[in-house]
């Protein structure tokens, strides 16, 4: 039975892993990575879990806020659309339908950059929130 790697989230032998790699989950060939590469994957796997969880709580949103400032660009990207979002509504609880309702750029934001899969495992098109909205206005 092998050990999961967080940064190429594969499964991995434990031959893999040195003795650092073990603790921290990274296997020798990610560990060989640079150091800003390696942050930069961690960074957008912690930008899409904010979307995942059921609260994005205020210590997620200073967390956020720093990420916006980052200096690779997609992380930053990101990083603004999740606290546009977590601003908007903090609660995981009907936020697309929300969105689709009240800020349908923020949405297509969303959908663009896919962090609209982040949110929910069942992926439904956007078209689908957007024209629920429509009907309702």
């Amino acid at each position: 039975m092998g050990h999961y790697c967080r940064i190429c989230r594969g499964e991995r032998p434990n031959e893999q892993f040195s003795g650092q790699g073990h603790r921290i989950h990274v296997c020798k060939s990610c560990q060989r990575l640079p150091k800003s590469e390696r942050r930069a994957i961690e960074d957008r796997d912690d930008i899409f879990g904010f979307l995942h969880q059921s609260h994005i709580s205020k210590k997620n949103v200073a967390h956020l806020e720093q990420l916006v400032k980052s200096d690779k660009p997609r992380v930053a990207s990101l990083a603004a659309i999740v606290l546009a979002v977590a601003r908007v509504t903090p609660y995981k609880h009907r936020r697309l339908k929300i969105l689709a309702r009240n800020h349908r750029e923020l949405l297509r934001k969303l959908v663009e950059t896919g962090l609209v899969f982040a949110h929910t495992g069942d992926w439904v098109p956007p078209e689908a929130w957007l024209q629920e909205a429509s009907r309702k206005n």
